[in-house]
Protein backbone atom coordinates (compact mmCIF):
# COMPACT_ATOMS: atom_id res chain seq x y z
CA UNK A 1 0.00 0.00 0.00
CA UNK A 2 1.17 3.58 -1.13
CA UNK A 3 1.66 6.03 1.96
CA UNK A 4 1.63 9.70 1.71
CA UNK A 5 5.30 9.49 1.45
CA UNK A 6 5.41 7.28 -1.59
CA UNK A 7 3.11 10.03 -3.34
CA UNK A 8 5.45 12.81 -2.44
CA UNK A 9 8.32 10.43 -3.62
CA UNK A 10 6.87 9.99 -6.60
CA UNK A 11 5.56 13.87 -7.56
CA UNK A 12 9.18 15.29 -6.91
CA UNK A 13 10.87 12.48 -9.22
CA UNK A 14 8.07 13.15 -11.76
CA UNK A 15 8.87 16.76 -11.68
CA UNK A 16 12.90 16.26 -11.37
CA UNK A 17 12.50 14.24 -14.40
CA UNK A 18 10.15 17.07 -16.47
CA UNK A 19 12.84 19.18 -14.55
CA UNK A 20 16.01 17.40 -16.36
CA UNK A 21 13.93 16.96 -19.85
CA UNK A 22 13.66 20.75 -20.00
CA UNK A 23 17.30 21.35 -19.21
CA UNK A 24 16.42 23.27 -15.28
CA UNK A 25 18.11 22.63 -12.57
CA UNK A 26 16.74 20.25 -9.63
CA UNK A 27 18.85 20.89 -6.44
CA UNK A 28 16.33 22.82 -5.22
CA UNK A 29 13.23 20.66 -5.57
CA UNK A 30 15.35 17.58 -4.19
CA UNK A 31 16.67 19.36 -1.03
CA UNK A 32 13.05 20.62 -0.43
CA UNK A 33 11.54 17.22 -1.19
CA UNK A 34 13.87 15.30 0.87
CA UNK A 35 12.63 17.46 3.54
CA UNK A 36 9.11 17.14 3.00
CA UNK A 37 10.18 13.21 2.80
CA UNK A 38 11.47 13.45 6.51
CA UNK A 39 8.92 15.50 7.53
CA UNK A 40 5.99 13.33 6.12
CA UNK A 41 7.53 9.70 7.73
CA UNK A 42 8.79 10.39 10.61
CA UNK A 43 6.02 13.05 11.51
CA UNK A 44 8.49 15.20 13.12
CA UNK A 45 9.14 18.80 11.74
CA UNK A 46 12.52 18.71 13.70
CA UNK A 47 13.31 15.36 12.06
CA UNK A 48 11.95 16.07 8.44
CA UNK A 49 15.11 18.47 8.95
CA UNK A 50 17.77 16.36 10.49
CA UNK A 51 16.92 14.07 7.58
CA UNK A 52 17.91 16.40 4.86
CA UNK A 53 21.38 16.74 6.50
CA UNK A 54 21.58 12.50 6.89
CA UNK A 55 20.61 12.32 3.07
CA UNK A 56 23.14 14.65 2.01
CA UNK A 57 25.67 12.87 4.54
CA UNK A 58 24.61 9.29 3.43
CA UNK A 59 25.36 10.48 -0.57
CA UNK A 60 28.54 12.09 0.44
CA UNK A 61 29.87 8.55 1.81
CA UNK A 62 28.06 6.60 -1.25
CA UNK A 63 30.03 9.06 -3.52
CA UNK A 64 33.06 9.38 -1.53
CA UNK A 65 35.34 6.41 -3.72
CA UNK A 66 34.56 8.41 -6.77
CA UNK A 67 35.71 11.55 -5.33
CA UNK A 68 38.82 10.47 -4.27
CA UNK A 69 40.06 8.95 -6.88
CA UNK A 70 39.10 11.78 -9.52
CA UNK A 71 41.01 14.21 -7.51
CA UNK A 72 43.95 11.22 -7.13
CA UNK A 73 43.53 11.34 -10.93
CA UNK A 74 43.38 14.85 -11.67
CA UNK A 75 46.54 15.43 -9.07
CA UNK A 76 49.00 12.95 -11.51
CA UNK A 77 47.46 14.69 -14.55
CA UNK A 78 48.21 18.46 -13.06
CA UNK A 79 52.22 17.09 -12.22
CA UNK A 80 52.42 15.14 -15.91
CA UNK A 81 51.77 18.97 -17.61
CA UNK A 82 53.57 21.01 -15.33
CA UNK A 83 57.11 18.52 -16.05
CA UNK A 84 55.59 18.24 -19.97
CA UNK A 85 55.59 14.65 -20.28
CA UNK A 86 52.14 14.90 -21.40
CA UNK A 87 53.31 16.47 -24.38
CA UNK A 88 55.46 13.82 -24.96
CA UNK A 89 52.83 11.15 -23.87
CA UNK A 90 50.39 12.74 -26.92
CA UNK A 91 52.66 13.32 -29.46
CA UNK A 92 52.97 10.14 -31.15
CA UNK A 93 48.77 10.20 -31.40
CA UNK A 94 48.22 13.49 -32.34
CA UNK A 95 46.93 12.88 -35.64
CA UNK A 96 44.84 9.97 -34.66
CA UNK A 97 41.41 11.61 -35.24
CA UNK A 98 41.18 14.28 -38.42
CA UNK A 99 37.88 15.61 -37.40
CA UNK A 100 34.92 15.99 -34.73
CA UNK A 101 33.08 13.34 -36.55
CA UNK A 102 36.12 10.73 -36.29
CA UNK A 103 36.40 11.86 -32.67
CA UNK A 104 33.59 11.25 -31.38
CA UNK A 105 33.09 7.73 -32.76
CA UNK A 106 36.49 6.78 -32.21
CA UNK A 107 36.62 8.17 -28.77
CA UNK A 108 33.79 6.28 -27.84
CA UNK A 109 34.23 2.92 -29.66
CA UNK A 110 37.91 2.66 -27.77
CA UNK A 111 36.25 3.30 -24.41
CA UNK A 112 33.12 0.80 -25.05
CA UNK A 113 35.92 -1.94 -26.11
CA UNK A 114 37.84 -0.77 -22.88
CA UNK A 115 34.64 -0.93 -20.69
CA UNK A 116 33.57 -4.26 -21.92
CA UNK A 117 36.59 -5.78 -20.39
CA UNK A 118 36.77 -3.66 -16.79
CA UNK A 119 33.39 -1.97 -16.88
CA UNK A 120 33.39 1.93 -17.70
CA UNK A 121 34.09 3.69 -14.08
CA UNK A 122 38.07 2.17 -14.35
CA UNK A 123 37.85 2.46 -18.16
CA UNK A 124 37.11 6.23 -18.04
CA UNK A 125 40.20 6.37 -15.66
CA UNK A 126 42.31 4.94 -18.34
CA UNK A 127 40.74 6.01 -21.62
CA UNK A 128 39.95 9.51 -20.25
CA UNK A 129 43.60 11.39 -19.67
CA UNK A 130 44.42 9.74 -23.17
CA UNK A 131 42.46 10.48 -25.22
CA UNK A 132 40.52 13.97 -24.58
CA UNK A 133 43.77 16.41 -25.58
CA UNK A 134 43.51 14.05 -28.84
CA UNK A 135 39.85 14.77 -29.24
CA UNK A 136 39.67 18.18 -28.44
CA UNK A 137 42.64 18.89 -31.05
CA UNK A 138 40.36 17.22 -33.13
CA UNK A 139 37.63 19.76 -33.38
CA UNK A 140 35.39 17.87 -30.68
CA UNK A 141 33.95 19.73 -27.87
CA UNK A 142 34.26 18.71 -24.53
CA UNK A 143 30.71 17.79 -24.16
CA UNK A 144 31.04 15.76 -27.57
CA UNK A 145 33.75 13.77 -25.62
CA UNK A 146 31.99 13.55 -22.03
CA UNK A 147 28.87 12.22 -24.14
CA UNK A 148 30.21 9.61 -26.56
CA UNK A 149 32.52 8.24 -23.50
CA UNK A 150 29.52 7.70 -21.61
CA UNK A 151 27.02 6.71 -23.94
CA UNK A 152 29.77 4.02 -25.07
CA UNK A 153 30.87 3.22 -21.83
CA UNK A 154 27.61 3.22 -19.60
CA UNK A 155 25.57 2.45 -21.64
CA UNK A 156 26.39 -0.04 -24.74
CA UNK A 157 29.17 -1.52 -22.96
CA UNK A 158 27.59 -1.97 -19.46
CA UNK A 159 23.80 -2.67 -20.43
CA UNK A 160 25.04 -5.51 -22.45
CA UNK A 161 28.18 -6.62 -19.90
CA UNK A 162 28.55 -9.27 -22.61
CA UNK A 163 32.08 -10.36 -21.07
CA UNK A 164 32.25 -9.70 -17.34
CA UNK A 165 28.37 -11.08 -17.73
CA UNK A 166 27.42 -9.44 -13.93
CA UNK A 167 24.54 -7.84 -15.26
CA UNK A 168 23.08 -10.66 -17.07
CA UNK A 169 23.55 -12.65 -14.25
CA UNK A 170 21.55 -10.54 -12.13
CA UNK A 171 18.40 -10.77 -14.45
CA UNK A 172 18.57 -13.97 -15.60
CA UNK A 173 18.56 -15.40 -12.43
CA UNK A 174 15.52 -13.65 -11.17
CA UNK A 175 13.80 -13.37 -14.34
CA UNK A 176 14.76 -17.66 -14.11
CA UNK A 177 15.89 -18.09 -17.92
CA UNK A 178 19.55 -18.80 -18.81
CA UNK A 179 22.28 -16.65 -18.77
CA UNK A 180 22.95 -17.27 -22.55
CA UNK A 181 19.22 -16.80 -23.80
CA UNK A 182 19.49 -13.10 -21.88
CA UNK A 183 22.15 -12.09 -23.39
CA UNK A 184 21.11 -13.48 -27.23
CA UNK A 185 18.00 -11.71 -26.27
CA UNK A 186 19.57 -8.28 -25.42
CA UNK A 187 22.07 -8.33 -28.35
CA UNK A 188 19.30 -6.60 -30.64
CA UNK A 189 18.41 -4.16 -27.74
CA UNK A 190 21.50 -3.09 -26.75
CA UNK A 191 22.26 -1.97 -30.67
CA UNK A 192 19.17 -0.43 -30.84
CA UNK A 193 18.98 1.40 -27.85
CA UNK A 194 23.08 2.58 -28.62
CA UNK A 195 22.81 3.45 -32.30
CA UNK A 196 19.66 5.28 -31.97
CA UNK A 197 20.82 7.10 -28.63
CA UNK A 198 24.56 7.90 -30.42
CA UNK A 199 22.80 9.36 -33.63
CA UNK A 200 21.04 11.09 -32.20
CA UNK A 201 23.46 12.79 -29.70
CA UNK A 202 25.85 13.53 -32.64
CA UNK A 203 23.50 15.00 -34.30
CA UNK A 204 22.30 17.17 -32.18
CA UNK A 205 25.87 17.94 -30.95
CA UNK A 206 26.62 18.84 -34.59
CA UNK A 207 23.41 21.09 -34.84
CA UNK A 208 24.49 23.07 -32.19
CA UNK A 209 27.89 23.59 -33.19
CA UNK A 210 27.18 24.62 -36.04
CA UNK A 211 24.14 27.45 -34.66
CA UNK A 212 26.99 28.31 -32.66
CA UNK A 213 25.44 27.24 -29.21
CA UNK A 214 28.40 24.75 -28.34
CA UNK A 215 31.99 26.23 -28.69
CA UNK A 216 34.83 24.32 -29.82
CA UNK A 217 36.94 24.39 -27.01
CA UNK A 218 40.53 25.94 -28.08
CA UNK A 219 43.69 23.86 -26.31
CA UNK A 220 46.05 25.93 -24.81
CA UNK A 221 48.86 26.14 -27.45
CA UNK A 222 51.92 24.27 -25.79
CA UNK A 223 55.15 25.46 -24.65
CA UNK A 224 57.84 25.49 -27.16
CA UNK A 225 59.61 22.82 -24.65
CA UNK A 226 62.40 21.15 -26.75
CA UNK A 227 64.07 19.75 -23.68
CA UNK A 228 62.34 17.63 -20.95
CA UNK A 229 63.88 16.31 -17.71
CA UNK A 230 64.71 12.81 -16.76
CA UNK A 231 61.21 12.43 -14.87
CA UNK A 232 59.79 13.65 -18.00
CA UNK A 233 61.00 10.93 -20.08
CA UNK A 234 60.16 8.57 -17.31
CA UNK A 235 56.54 9.52 -16.88
CA UNK A 236 55.82 9.24 -20.45
CA UNK A 237 57.14 6.13 -20.77
CA UNK A 238 55.35 4.26 -17.20
CA UNK A 239 52.25 6.48 -17.00
CA UNK A 240 50.90 4.29 -20.24
CA UNK A 241 52.24 1.47 -19.32
CA UNK A 242 51.20 1.60 -16.00
CA UNK A 243 47.80 2.02 -16.93
CA UNK A 244 47.91 -1.14 -19.79
CA UNK A 245 49.18 -3.23 -17.37
CA UNK A 246 46.28 -2.62 -14.76
CA UNK A 247 44.17 -2.65 -17.38
CA UNK A 248 45.45 -6.57 -17.72
CA UNK A 249 45.85 -6.99 -13.97
CA UNK A 250 41.87 -6.32 -14.03
CA UNK A 251 41.22 -8.66 -16.74
CA UNK A 252 43.67 -11.58 -15.08
CA UNK A 253 41.98 -11.13 -11.91
CA UNK A 254 38.98 -10.89 -12.49
CA UNK A 255 38.54 -7.80 -10.56
CA UNK A 256 35.59 -5.68 -10.49
CA UNK A 257 34.02 -2.58 -9.88
CA UNK A 258 35.37 -1.39 -6.62
CA UNK A 259 38.26 -2.96 -6.72
CA UNK A 260 39.14 -2.49 -9.98
CA UNK A 261 38.74 1.74 -9.07
CA UNK A 262 41.22 0.75 -6.14
CA UNK A 263 44.02 -0.52 -8.53
CA UNK A 264 43.72 2.48 -10.76
CA UNK A 265 43.26 4.70 -7.76
CA UNK A 266 46.31 3.33 -6.19
CA UNK A 267 48.40 3.55 -9.11
CA UNK A 268 47.81 7.10 -9.70
CA UNK A 269 48.81 7.70 -6.27
CA UNK A 270 51.61 5.59 -6.28
CA UNK A 271 53.22 7.34 -10.18
CA UNK A 272 52.26 10.72 -8.93
CA UNK A 273 54.58 10.37 -5.63
CA UNK A 274 57.16 8.37 -7.72
CA UNK A 275 57.45 11.66 -10.45
CA UNK A 276 57.47 14.33 -7.68
CA UNK A 277 60.05 12.68 -6.08
CA UNK A 278 61.99 12.12 -9.33
CA UNK A 279 61.32 15.63 -10.60
CA UNK A 280 61.80 17.47 -7.55
CA UNK A 281 63.68 15.38 -4.54
CA UNK A 282 63.31 17.06 -1.48
CA UNK A 283 61.03 19.58 -2.44
CA UNK A 284 58.52 16.97 -3.51
CA UNK A 285 56.35 17.56 -0.58
CA UNK A 286 55.23 20.89 -1.59
CA UNK A 287 54.79 19.91 -5.09
CA UNK A 288 52.56 16.63 -3.59
CA UNK A 289 50.25 18.88 -1.25
CA UNK A 290 49.87 21.43 -3.80
CA UNK A 291 48.47 19.19 -6.55
CA UNK A 292 46.89 16.69 -4.49
CA UNK A 293 44.81 20.34 -3.10
CA UNK A 294 44.32 20.92 -6.64
CA UNK A 295 42.69 17.74 -7.47
CA UNK A 296 40.94 17.44 -4.80
CA UNK A 297 39.09 20.82 -5.09
CA UNK A 298 38.53 20.22 -8.94
CA UNK A 299 36.65 16.94 -8.10
CA UNK A 300 34.50 18.61 -5.05
CA UNK A 301 33.39 21.32 -7.27
CA UNK A 302 32.28 18.84 -10.18
CA UNK A 303 30.56 16.75 -7.24
CA UNK A 304 29.09 19.02 -4.72
CA UNK A 305 25.61 19.92 -6.77
CA UNK A 306 25.19 16.27 -7.13
CA UNK A 307 25.18 15.35 -3.69
CA UNK A 308 21.76 16.39 -2.86
CA UNK A 309 20.24 15.48 -6.20
CA UNK A 310 21.57 11.81 -4.77
CA UNK A 311 20.46 12.04 -1.00
CA UNK A 312 16.91 12.84 -2.58
CA UNK A 313 17.16 9.02 -5.07
CA UNK A 314 18.93 7.36 -2.47
CA UNK A 315 15.39 6.92 -0.41
CA UNK A 316 14.33 4.95 -3.20
CA UNK A 317 17.05 1.98 -2.12
CA UNK A 318 15.93 -0.42 0.12
CA UNK A 319 18.91 -0.41 1.51
CA UNK A 320 19.58 3.34 2.11
CA UNK A 321 16.41 4.63 2.61
CA UNK A 322 16.48 3.12 6.35
CA UNK A 323 20.02 4.91 6.79
CA UNK A 324 18.49 8.47 5.70
CA UNK A 325 15.10 7.80 7.09
CA UNK A 326 15.44 5.55 9.85
CA UNK A 327 14.34 2.07 10.73
CA UNK A 328 11.68 1.00 8.61
CA UNK A 329 11.74 2.91 5.81
CA UNK A 330 10.89 1.63 2.39
CA UNK A 331 12.68 1.53 -0.92
CA UNK A 332 10.56 3.99 -2.54
CA UNK A 333 11.89 3.82 -6.43
CA UNK A 334 10.52 -0.63 -5.53
CA UNK A 335 7.47 -0.23 -4.02
CA UNK A 336 6.68 2.22 -6.97
CA UNK A 337 7.50 -0.02 -9.81
CA UNK A 338 4.81 -2.47 -8.10
CA UNK A 339 2.51 -0.96 -7.51
CA UNK A 340 2.52 0.22 -11.43
CA UNK A 341 2.75 -3.34 -12.26
CA UNK A 342 -0.04 -4.40 -9.99
CA UNK A 343 -2.39 -1.70 -11.39
CA UNK A 344 -1.88 -1.77 -14.94
CA UNK A 345 -3.58 -5.03 -17.40
CA UNK A 346 -1.61 -7.45 -18.70
CA UNK A 347 -0.92 -7.54 -22.40
CA UNK A 348 2.44 -7.65 -23.94
CA UNK A 349 2.62 -3.67 -25.21
CA UNK A 350 1.41 -2.72 -21.55
CA UNK A 351 3.80 -5.23 -19.86
CA UNK A 352 7.24 -4.16 -22.00
CA UNK A 353 6.35 -0.88 -21.00
CA UNK A 354 6.18 -1.70 -17.13
CA UNK A 355 9.32 -3.27 -17.78
CA UNK A 356 11.30 -1.13 -19.31
CA UNK A 357 9.76 2.05 -17.12
CA UNK A 358 10.33 0.09 -13.83
CA UNK A 359 13.69 -0.39 -15.00
CA UNK A 360 14.39 3.42 -15.64
CA UNK A 361 12.79 4.11 -12.37
CA UNK A 362 14.91 1.81 -10.18
CA UNK A 363 17.75 3.21 -11.86
CA UNK A 364 17.04 6.65 -10.62
CA UNK A 365 19.04 5.58 -7.33
CA UNK A 366 22.21 5.89 -9.54
CA UNK A 367 23.04 2.32 -9.41
CA UNK A 368 21.69 0.21 -12.40
CA UNK A 369 22.25 -3.08 -10.58
CA UNK A 370 19.86 -2.39 -8.27
CA UNK A 371 17.08 -2.87 -10.08
CA UNK A 372 18.17 -5.87 -12.35
CA UNK A 373 16.62 -8.69 -9.95
CA UNK A 374 13.52 -6.56 -9.86
CA UNK A 375 12.81 -6.17 -13.50
CA UNK A 376 13.96 -9.63 -13.70
CA UNK A 377 11.57 -10.85 -11.52
CA UNK A 378 8.88 -8.50 -13.25
CA UNK A 379 9.43 -9.91 -16.27
CA UNK A 380 8.62 -13.27 -14.74
CA UNK A 381 6.01 -12.70 -12.97
CA UNK A 382 4.05 -10.61 -15.86
CA UNK A 383 5.95 -12.59 -18.71
CA UNK A 384 4.63 -16.35 -18.32
CA UNK A 385 0.60 -15.67 -17.49
CA UNK A 386 0.35 -14.00 -21.13
CA UNK A 387 2.89 -16.65 -22.94
CA UNK A 388 5.55 -13.84 -23.90
CA UNK A 389 9.38 -14.86 -24.03
CA UNK A 390 10.60 -13.85 -20.40
CA UNK A 391 14.34 -13.69 -21.85
CA UNK A 392 12.94 -10.67 -24.12
CA UNK A 393 11.02 -9.01 -21.68
CA UNK A 394 14.04 -9.40 -19.03
CA UNK A 395 16.49 -7.89 -21.11
CA UNK A 396 14.45 -5.27 -21.91
CA UNK A 397 14.16 -4.34 -18.27
CA UNK A 398 17.62 -4.37 -17.73
CA UNK A 399 18.20 -1.83 -20.89
CA UNK A 400 16.02 0.34 -18.60
CA UNK A 401 17.90 -0.42 -15.13
CA UNK A 402 21.15 0.44 -16.82
CA UNK A 403 20.94 3.16 -18.98
CA UNK A 404 19.40 4.89 -16.18
CA UNK A 405 21.40 4.52 -13.44
CA UNK A 406 24.56 2.59 -14.92
CA UNK A 407 25.02 6.02 -16.29
CA UNK A 408 23.75 8.05 -18.45
CA UNK A 409 20.70 9.93 -17.92
CA UNK A 410 21.03 10.85 -13.52
CA UNK A 411 23.82 13.51 -12.64
CA UNK A 412 25.00 10.85 -9.83
CA UNK A 413 25.81 8.19 -12.23
CA UNK A 414 27.76 9.97 -14.64
CA UNK A 415 30.77 11.33 -12.01
CA UNK A 416 33.66 9.56 -13.28
CA UNK A 417 33.11 11.61 -16.58
CA UNK A 418 32.56 14.55 -15.20
CA UNK A 419 35.43 14.37 -13.02
CA UNK A 420 37.71 13.60 -16.08
CA UNK A 421 36.87 16.43 -18.62
CA UNK A 422 35.36 19.00 -15.99
CA UNK A 423 31.77 18.97 -17.72
CA UNK A 424 28.89 19.42 -15.08
CA UNK A 425 27.18 16.50 -14.90
CA UNK A 426 23.32 17.95 -14.80
CA UNK A 427 24.84 19.44 -18.41
CA UNK A 428 26.08 16.27 -19.38
CA UNK A 429 23.02 14.39 -18.67
CA UNK A 430 20.29 16.97 -19.98
CA UNK A 431 22.13 16.70 -23.51
CA UNK A 432 22.07 12.80 -23.03
CA UNK A 433 18.45 12.66 -21.93
CA UNK A 434 16.36 12.87 -24.64
CA UNK A 435 18.47 10.78 -27.12
CA UNK A 436 18.40 7.93 -24.38
CA UNK A 437 14.90 7.69 -24.16
CA UNK A 438 14.14 7.76 -27.25
CA UNK A 439 16.62 4.89 -27.69
CA UNK A 440 14.92 3.17 -24.88
CA UNK A 441 11.16 3.95 -26.97
CA UNK A 442 12.77 2.18 -29.74
CA UNK A 443 14.01 -0.78 -28.23
CA UNK A 444 10.79 -1.10 -26.41
CA UNK A 445 9.35 -1.73 -30.15
CA UNK A 446 11.78 -4.09 -30.90
CA UNK A 447 11.42 -5.98 -27.51
CA UNK A 448 7.72 -6.26 -28.13
CA UNK A 449 7.85 -7.70 -32.26
CA UNK A 450 10.56 -9.95 -30.33
CA UNK A 451 8.28 -11.62 -28.08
Amino acid sequence: MLTASHWIFLIVVILVIIGMAMRRGVIPLCILGTFLMGWVFTRDFVKGIQVVYNANLQSAEELLGIIIIIGLMIALLRLLEQIGADQLVLKPFRQLFKGPGSAFWGTGLIKGIISAFVWPTPATMMVGPMMIPIALRAGLPIIGVAMTMNLFGHGIALSGDFIIQGAPKLTSSAAGVGIMDLIIASVPLVIVTGLVSLILSYWFLRRDMKNGLIVIDQLVEEKSQTEFSYASKFAAIVVPLAFIASIILTITLSLKGGDASALIGGVSLLLFTIIALIEHGRKAYEVVMKNLQEGFIFSIKIFAPVIPIAGFFFMGSPDISPLILGKGAPGYLFDLGNALANHVPLSAIPVAIIVVLVGIIAGLDGSGFSGLVLVGTLAQALGKPIGVNVAVLAALGQMGSIWSGGGTIVPWGVLDIAGVTGVEPETLTRRNFLPVIIGLAAATIVAIMMM
